[in-house]
């Protein structure tokens, strides 16, 4: 820096004020400059300190024309000062310059154009093919998640090869590319999946939205989108409770599976058969830790009523150990009027609560999610086991049913691991629950008088109602202690016409001498018991679920 010594070439005039520099300035500016290494970061401070304009003269000379001056603040105040003396300053060349300004006047953004990717604009015309393609597929959006899902959904026959197949015999072959340079735009710059999303959509959204796009007045839309937008704020309450971990409270999961049949055969009989029915009742707990449990039954053994259900759920509980610090149960499941929200599983719930629940236990809560967005962890579980269950295109027993689920969870198998319960004549000394359908809480509590439960329904998820109390459902002259669960025997009785159709597809799948198929042997004994010639069967599975429930409360 001693040695630092520019003479400028400008006439001493009032337009440059080079000479009030000192070199300590010049030491403080530079070593400011250079700071920072980045040259991006140099320009843009550059183009700070320039004014950029046209020349209002313009001759011929060596160097090129100034179209620039520049200016900077020392002690803040604005010196203007000649083109070199900046480049003795800052070691910059006249041609930096030049592009800077260039790039100032232009409006351009400063950035270092040297180096970098010099290989991806070669293939660019590849790269936008192939997005063009995948852009092009029809797919649909799942609904089934917490929240909406950006993932779309192509048809199960199609996946990454077949993609890539049919893209290179639709396009020219200058733009054709190998596997790996398909699947590596598809996975990184596209979220598809494959597969078929769930279907049964909430109808109360589908109904109100073609409303809203039918509706003659705006005011009539926006009334409805208002109430839509309660709706799906209310089913979120459902998912953000469930998401809640309160001290001192266990959460369980269940849910009762779509129906597996036997035997389950890729023939074209079997598309218009009826099977005979494997039922699959999924308990998770929300801690991480514990593997899903199944309860397993055959239609012949049971119905898939609350009395199957409240019987696996006693099963269930009895068979945790709960740690003592747990005071509080709560139980997340759909709102299936014939299978978990009834009179008979609160009645199991009571009677659990108070003679087989650890001491240290004091409440117990169903909750119920809104109609139509009933995703619940088991579903998950469900879907695991579902891509299990298609890398097998021929199931005959359910020993195979079994050994897959129990690669997912635990399998208890009825009459084996459990048992079922006479729940509806045991709890005969208790009352219906009045305003069941209707809620979407039920809360029992154990009082400190002994032998009493009391019950209170809710209709919100957040807020009590305050005029609500909590009851007991004892009939007069009645003790919960003193009531006892037995046994049940199996056996359900199956009807006449679904026997005549499984016995045909019997024979279209191994002949008349069907029965000596070793894996169909099970089915041989359907067709000697006792049959239902009815059309319809009077049991609890028969009432309906929560589908007629309106929703024309907007509270949450």
């Amino acid at each position: 820096m001693d040695n630092f010594n520019i003479r400028c070439n400008h006439k001493v005039n009032q337009k440059f004020e080079c000479e009030k520099l000192t070199k300590p300035d010049i030491l403080k500016m530079r070593s400011s400059f250079y700071k920072d290494p980045n040259k991006t970061v140099q320009d843009n401070f550059l183009a700070t300190l320039m004014n950029v304009k046209n020349p209002q003269r313009k001759r011929s000379r060596k160097d090129n024309g100034k179209n620039h001056e520049f200016s900077v603040f020392i002690n803040k105040q604005k010196l203007q000062i000649c083109q070199k003396l900046i480049k003795a300053i800052y070691s910059i060349t006249q041609r930096s310059l030049n592009i800077i300004s260039k790039k100032v006047m232009q409006g351009k953004r400063i950035s270092e154009d040297r180096g970098g990717d010099t290989r991806s604009s070669k293939y660019l015309d590849k790269v936008n093919a192939v997005q063009s393609f995948i852009k092009n597929l029809k797919g649909k959006e799942s609904h089934y998640g917490r929240q909406k899902s950006k993932r779309i959904y192509l048809s199960s026959e199609y996946n990454i090869t077949t993609l890539w197949k049919l893209y290179n015999k639709s396009i020219d072959k200058d733009l054709q590319v190998n596997y790996k340079y398909f699947s590596n735009i598809f996975s990184n710059h596209f979220n598809i999946g494959f597969g078929n999303p769930a279907t049964d959509v909430c109808s109360y959204c589908v109904r109100t939205e073609t409303q809203i796009s039918i509706a003659e007045t705006n005011e009539g839309a926006s009334r409805l989108k208002t109430e839509l937008k309660v709706h799906k704020f209310r089913a979120k309450q459902f998912y953000k409770l469930l998401k809640e971990l309160p001290p001192n409270t266990i959460t369980f999961c269940c849910d009762l599976q779509q129906v597996q049949v036997l035997p389950n055969v890729p023939i074209q009989e079997a598309f218009y058969a009826q099977q005979l029915s494997c039922y699959f009742f999924c308990i998770t707990t929300e801690d991480g830790i514990t593997k899903p449990i199944f309860y397993s039954w055959m239609e012949h053994q049971a119905g898939r009523g609350a009395v199957e259900i409240s019987s696996a759920l006693l099963d269930h509980l009895k068979k945790i150990p709960f740690s003592p610090d747990i005071q509080h149960i709560r139980l997340f499941t759909d709102g299936c009027g014939g299978q978990n929200k009834n009179s008979h599983v609160v009645h199991m719930l009571m009677v659990w609560l108070l003679n087989f629940a650890p001491p240290t236990i004091e409440t117990s809560q169903l909750t119920f999610p809104v109609r139509g967005h009933s995703y619940i962890p088991p579903d998950r579980v469900f879907g695991r086991v579902e891509k299990l269950l298609r890398s097998y295109s021929v199931i005959k027993t359910p020993e195979t049913y079994w050994s897959l689920y129990t690669k997912t969870g635990e399998v208890r198998k009825l009459e084996i691991d459990w048992h079922l319960r006479d729940i509806k004549n045991a709890c005969a000394c208790l009352q219906k629950l009045k305003g069941i359908s209707g809620c979407k809480r039920i809360i029992l509590k154990k009082t400190k008088s002994p032998n009493r439960v009391l019950v209170k329904t809710e209709v919100l998820y957040r807020n009590d109602d305050e005029t609500k109390r909590f009851e007991t459902l004892l009939k007069p002259r009645k003790r919960l202690d003193q009531v006892q669960i037995p046994e049940l025997p199996i056996g359900h009785k199956i009807k006449t016409k679904k026997l005549e159709s499984l016995k045909k597809l019997l024979i279209s799948l191994s002949g008349e001498d069907w029965n000596q198929d070793p894996e169909l042997k099970l089915m041989e004994p359907l067709f000697t018991e006792e049959k239902i010639d009815e059309e319809d069967e009077a049991s609890d599975a028969d009432v309906d679920c929560e589908c007629a429930d309106t929703e024309h409360s907007h509270f949450l």
